[in-house]
């Protein structure tokens, strides 16, 4: 009796704690969670994954696919893409779509270039309509990137642009290009530089046009933009551009830039050609080649450090420095020094340089400087080279690419026991290692 006693007592005690536990489970209130959505936004595989809150998605049931539509278009032509509105709410949707300025945007797609049909659809509950947008670039159109919202719902503003694809909203944005009639095959120059020094770069260029095609180029300060943030802009008088003024038809040219690094420069320094291409087929940002520039300054006292010789053994000393590849077009190649010198009680020792070497490191990457640019046909969209075959040497892909070189000074001189400070001033580098051996030399 006492053991069927013990077990209703610890299956009424079980009993009790899970009903405890179910009402303080019920008691909490539980947070919604947003909905994580992997939103198809083109025809060509490419996805976006989005925390979207229930909360907007109810404002209203109207979804759009895809919510982001791309097309490049050349002047005097046009596209036109198929976009499915799904009425997921409880009630018959009226549907008049709209083309809205989108906010912030510098190149407002003008609504004249757009057509939609149908002008107007109801779509039922749980049932779907297509729409087809067509997009007519005037001949005359400026090339460059444009952008709109399209609405298909009453609902206008941040929260239906803030989730494309729901609220019955449409991200479109329309690329207005022509193949470039000049192929640009560097559009940057970075470098590593020293205060106070001068360097020499080239800019590579090809007419692939069955006309002559000139060019005026010229330097742009950039320390006004906020991309460059605190950066320092090189000035005018620091470039000094030698270049063509016409490059005939299918031929090469090289635009020549001398720079000269302040003397009080360190840090990022940044300056900008502008080709000045006299074509249309260059888009404005497509002609501007960019330079970054890492400037460093001479010390002006040595590296010091000390070490202890146990031996009266020879003393050598390695020097290594790197260099890396910051894909510029740099003709000036500077090779680093060192200058090192030792002292101990007896007074100051200068090492003989005994050896230097160098070393590197290449990759097998195609490392191409021909020009891709952003094209789209009937079929798909994607990044497409230049139409014109490349054959010239400047134009090869190049297969070996290089990371970096390393320098080295090897020293020696008769040792002698005791304290010792090393002294070691670098030049045309901005870092270096170094080894101290004591001991017969190899």
């Amino acid at each position: 009796m006492k053991k069927y006693f013990t077990f209703v007592t610890f299956g009424m005690l079980l009993l009790s704690m899970t009903a405890a536990g179910v009402a303080v489970a019920i008691s909490e209130p539980v947070a919604e969670e947003p909905v994580l959505i992997a939103e198809k936004i083109a025809a060509d595989g490419y996805y976006q994954d989005m925390i979207y809150p229930e909360a907007a998605r109810e404002s209203v049931p109207l979804y759009v696919d895809p919510g982001y539509s791309y097309l490049t278009i050349k002047p005097g032509e046009s596209d036109e893409m198929t976009v499915t509105l799904y009425n997921y709410g409880e009630d018959t949707i009226t549907v008049e779509p709209r083309i809205v300025p989108k906010f912030l945007s510098d190149n407002k797609l003008d609504e004249d270039w757009v057509s939609i049909s149908p002008a107007k659809a109801e779509i039922k509950t749980e049932d779907t309509q297509e729409f087809t947008i067509k997009v007519s670039v005037p001949e005359d159109a400026e090339l460059g990137h444009y952008n709109a919202n399209i609405f298909f719902s009453g609902l206008e503003g941040d929260i239906a642009a803030m989730y494309p694809g729901y609220n019955g909203a449409l991200d479109l944005s329309v690329n207005v290009w022509l193949p470039p009639n000049v192929q640009v095959f560097n559009s940057y120059i970075s470098d590593r530089v020293e205060a106070g020094s001068e360097y020499e770069y080239v800019i590579r260029l090809k007419n692939v046009a069955d006309k002559p095609i000139y060019i005026d180029p010229e330097f742009e300060k950039v320390e006004d933009e906020l991309y460059y943030g605190s950066q320092v802009s090189l000035d005018e008088k620091d470039v000094i551009i030698t270049s063509p003024s016409v490059i005939e038809a299918g031929e090469k040219a090289i635009v020549k830039v001398k720079v000269k690094i302040p003397g009080n420069a360190e840090g990022s320094v940044n300056g900008r050609i502008n080709l000045n291409i006299k074509d249309r087929t260059i888009s404005e940002w497509g002609q501007k080649v960019s330079m970054n520039f890492d400037a460093w300054q001479q010390p002006d006292e040595p590296y010091r450090t000390t070490f202890t010789a146990a031996t009266d053994d020879p003393v050598t000393i390695k020097i290594f420095s790197t260099k890396y590849n910051y894909g510029s077009s740099s003709i000036s190649s500077t090779t680093p020094s060192f200058e090192v010198v030792l002292t101990n009680a007896e007074g100051e020792v200068r090492p003989v340089l005994i050896s230097t070497s160098y070393t590197g490191s290449v990759s097998l990457g195609q490392q191409s400087p021909v020009i891709y640019r952003m094209a789209m046909d009937e079929a798909a969209g994607s990044y497409m080279e230049a139409e014109v075959p490349v054959t010239e040497n400047i134009e090869q892909l190049n297969v070996y690419k290089e990371g970096s070189t390393g320098y080295t000074e090897t020293y020696r001189f008769d040792g002698d026991a005791g304290e010792w400070t090393l002294e070691i001033m670098p030049h045309d580098t901005e870092n270096f290692e170094y080894s101290i051996n004591i001991g017969p030399s190899e």
